[in-house]
């Protein structure tokens, strides 16, 4: 899915050619979409991150808060009402937390600077959709954003724990300042993850594309 400033499109786009899956680009202005296997929300800046309250130069920082009342939201909520699956990277993962398709909220960095580096994870909970073979298994994966802090409340982080949906975590450095070092999470169903990592640029790229491979073989 393609917005006006999303920039890690053809990284994301290159991620699955290289699988030889058949990948393409929807515009944001999209209100219907073909019958896809997966939808994919890359990272960048949607709208430049910024929200203007009146035609003048003065606007606020707000990750999403454009992206969510564009078009193509009417499909990927019906999309996610209809159970495809939905992988949110990023900026994307932003987006599906605005849109109130994940839960929780992701806010400035607490170091109030944009962090680009890589950052060691650890898969955990329900798994990176749901693959067994990847629980518990360590990666190192690039991540670059300024607006990256995941926020529940104590009770609603205890929540996501139990259910599995907390599917990654940062082990020895947390560059955000996520609550409990989380970069992951899913739905309660298991069919939308969002991540603040780039898979696609990671090293170990392979295992990421293998579970989503299965996963939608499966389902």
């Amino acid at each position: 899915m393609r917005f006006p400033g999303s920039n890690c499109d053809f990284d994301t786009l290159n991620f699955f050619k290289k699988a030889k899956h058949s990948a393409e680009f929807v515009w944001y202005r999209e209100i219907k979409l073909p019958q896809y296997d997966l939808l994919v929300l890359p990272g960048g800046f949607a709208f430049g991150d910024r929200l203007y309250t009146r035609a003048t130069e003065h606007y606020r920082i707000d990750p999403g808060a454009l992206a969510v009342r564009s078009p193509v939201l009417k499909a990927i909520r019906q999309a996610a009402r209809s159970g495809l699956p939905i992988l949110g990277i990023c900026n994307g993962f932003q987006i599906l937390v605005k849109a109130g398709l994940l839960p929780g909220k992701i806010l400035r960095n607490n170091s109030k600077k944009f962090f680009c580096d890589y950052a060691a994870c650890k898969v955990v909970g329900g798994s990176f959709f749901r693959d067994k073979s990847m629980q518990e298994k360590s990666f190192t994966i690039p991540v670059a954003h300024g607006y990256g802090k995941y926020v529940v409340s104590k009770n609603e982080r205890g929540k996501l724990e139990r259910s599995g949906q907390v599917f990654l975590k940062y082990t020895k450095f947390n560059p955000n300042g996520s609550v409990a070092n989380i970069a992951g999470v899913s739905n309660p169903q298991g069919t939308i993850f969002g991540m603040m990592p780039h898979p696609e640029r990671s090293s170990d790229a392979r295992y990421f594309m293998r579970a989503i491979e299965k996963y939608v073989a499966k389902n």
